[in-house]
């Protein structure tokens, strides 16, 4: 679906500017046309700069794999940051996301970064609420509402419960 969303993009720009180019007396009639252009084109800009590998601000899908993560620490001129490269499920690539710094997520995230760089798979979800488990050890929940916790080993699928 989202790679037809940029062609049709593409193509409503390249039309809207032809009108608005188009010689004609009525140029009132354009002048939406030509404020329309720099909105869509800018729409279209932003669309390719999420696709291209920048960290989106986005959450990981829940069941993401985490493969590494970088923490840039808080300065009094800017907020600070952690970024986190994980595999979504059924990919094979992996995505870069933008996640606002706690002290928190930076213990996680780093140790959930170390721990699958020794070979350990580590997942990432959104952490329900209200979820808790007596005598289990608990994951790491975040305050930024995201859990760490560690995936089976590559190759091993889970067991079927009926048999």
């Amino acid at each position: 679906m989202t790679n037809l969303v940029f062609p049709a993009c593409f193509l409503a720009l390249a039309a809207l500017s032809g009108l608005a180019a188009a010689n004609g007396r009525r140029w009132a009639v354009r002048l939406p046309l030509l404020a329309a252009t720099p909105v869509l084109a800018l729409a279209v800009w932003w669309q390719l700069s999420q696709r291209d590998g920048l960290p989106t601000g986005a959450r990981p899908a829940d069941g993401s794999a985490v493969v590494a993560s970088v923490v840039q620490a808080p300065t009094p001129s800017d907020a600070g940051a952690i970024y986190l490269w994980a595999q979504p499920p059924n990919s094979e690539t992996p995505r870069s996301y933008r996640l606002p710094y706690t002290r928190e997520l930076e213990r996680a995230a780093t140790h959930a970064a170390s721990a699958a760089k020794q070979g350990r798979p580590v997942g990432v979800r959104t952490a329900k609420k209200g979820k808790g488990s007596k005598g289990r050890r608990r994951d790491e929940v975040t305050s930024s509402g995201l859990q760490f916790y560690r995936l089976p080993p590559h190759g091993l699928e889970a067991k079927d419960p009926s048999g």
